[in-house]
Order: C-alpha cells, then sequence, then structure tokens
C-alpha cells in the first residue's frame, strides 16, 4: 500500500476527506499538521499506555455510573471501535482504503464522542474490484491494526469477555453501514457488500448480520448475537442492534430510522 503524507502526490483525493465530514458523527477524519496537535493521544499511546485507557473507562463510569467495571469498558471500547470502523469503511465506499498506523492516528478525551485527526504518514490504496478484496484489506488494516489491540488492551484493565468485544467491533461495521444507507443511500450497496464480506471474516464472523428491512428502500440495519451492556448503566437501554430486543421493537425501530434518515 502506498505511503502518503499530507501534500504528496498519494494522498487520497481531498474529496475523500470532504465526504467523510459530510457524514458527521463518528465519521470525520482530518488531516492535521503535527505542530498543532498539543493536547491530544495517538491511539498507539491508547494501545500501550494503562493509565490513559484506565482514565477514559473511568470517564465513562463516571458518565454513565455507578456501573460495573465491565459495563464502562464494553462502553468505551464501542466509542473508539466506531471511531476506527466508521471513516475506514467510508473512505472504502468513497475509493480508497486507508491504513493509519496507530501513531498516525489521534484523538482527545473528556467528551460524550471521541473525535480524531491525521498527523503523520499512512498508507492509501485504491479499492480493488469485488468486496472481497476490499474487506481482505480492511481485515489487515483495521481489523488487524487497530481493532485487536483495542480489544487486548481493554482486557488487560477489565475482565470482560473477548467475544464481546469482538461483538462490539462488528456492531461498529454495522452501525457504519446503517449510518452510510441513510446519509449516502447511493453507497448503500458497496457498504453493505463489503461490511458483510468483512463480519463473515474471522474474528468478527458469526456475531451478527445485516438486514434489509425494505428491499425497495436502500436501508440497512444490524443485528448482533451479543450485547455491549449498555443497558445495565442506570440510563442506559438497549441499543437498536442488540441481540436482546424483541423483534417487534427493532421493526419498529428501523422503521422509524427510514422514515426520519436525520435520527
Amino acid at each position: 500500500m502506498t505511503t502518503a503524507t499530507e501534500g504528496s502526490s498519494g494522498l487520497p483525493d481531498r474529496r475523500v476527506f470532504d465526504a467523510l465530514a459530510g457524514l458527521g458523527g463518528y465519521f470525520e477524519l482530518v488531516p492535521l499538521d503535527s505542530a498543532a496537535s498539543g493536547g491530544l493521544h495517538s491511539f498507539a499511546e491508547l494501545y500501550g499506555t494503562p493509565e490513559l485507557l484506565d482514565a477514559r473507562i473511568a470517564w465513562v463510569a463516571h458518565r454513565y455510573g455507578p456501573v460495573e467495571p465491565r459495563v464502562s469498558a464494553s462502553v468505551a471500547h464501542l466509542g473508539f471501535a466506531a471511531r476506527l470502523v466508521s471513516p475506514a469503511l467510508a473512505a472504502a465506499c468513497a475509493g480508497t482504503v486507508l491504513d493509519v498506523p496507530a501513531a498516525s492516528l489521534l484523538w482527545r478525551e473528556g467528551s460524550e464522542r471521541v473525535t480524531s485527526w491525521l498527523a503523520g504518514p499512512y498508507g492509501a490504496a485504491a479499492v480493488p474490484d469485488g468486496a472481497d478484496g476490499a474487506a481482505e484489506l480492511l481485515r489487515q488494516s483495521l481489523v488487524e491494526r487497530h481493532l485487536r489491540p483495542l480489544g487486548a488492551a481493554v482486557r488487560s484493565r477489565v475482565r470482560v469477555s473477548e467475544r464481546l468485544l469482538w461483538g462490539n467491533a462488528a456492531a461498529a461495521v454495522g452501525g457504519a453501514v446503517q449510518m452510510i444507507s441513510l446519509k449516502r443511500p447511493e453507497w448503500a450497496d458497496r457498504a453493505a457488500a463489503i461490511a458483510t464480506a468483512l463480519v463473515e471474516r474471522a474474528p468478527l464472523a458469526g456475531l451478527g448480520h445485516l438486514v434489509r428491512p425494505d428491499a425497495d428502500r436502500p436501508h440497512r440495519f444490524f443485528v448482533r448475537r451479543s450485547c455491549c451492556l449498555y443497558y445495565r448503566a442506570p440510563e442506559g437501554g438497549k441499543c437498536g442492534d442488540c441481540a436482546l430486543l424483541d423483534s417487534g421493537t427493532r421493526a419498529r425501530r428501523w422503521r422509524s430510522a427510514m422514515a426520519d434518515p436525520a435520527v
């Protein structure tokens, strides 16, 4: 994969980053001059510095608590997983597979939603033909480079099921497809195909699947086979993809989302 830095000829077209910003939420990924990165931490620090991860898990516990340590650890993990997965999948839909070293991806703590920036060298390659090729590149650049060390770091600090954390990662993939299909319906088929190929590969295999409730509409939703434990927080509830939801509630939520894509 071609290594690129801001301003080099290998940098993905600026329209890719604009497209990510247009999706909002967890998707935005902003190239940032390293000189302006004060107060930020790299994901490499997150994976390798226990105190930093402990602080984020404690912040989540304070925000949603009192909760069991495994609940705050899972919710913190899911937030980071969504931040990693969403721009990666959307960039692939825009035609570019990004391969960002953990040291080049920065984030800032202390807010409800983790935000992130690019500062440093990273790889970029054109999406290969077929969903399988794109999924394999994402397995290498996203799952192995980021999601695996993220899960290992969390499990080194809190006793929480490895399968639950991989379920969070699969849910992050499904959540990204849902938002893409709602906000960029022209990308829905591509996102669903790549995501399906990705979640059929180990270690995500068997942890959930995408659903298209209405064949005449592009919208996709995810049903996971585990639970992130958010419902155990005092003000928590069952997420839209939760395995604990009954089918009627799930269907009503899907209809509501399709009726109002801004939700």
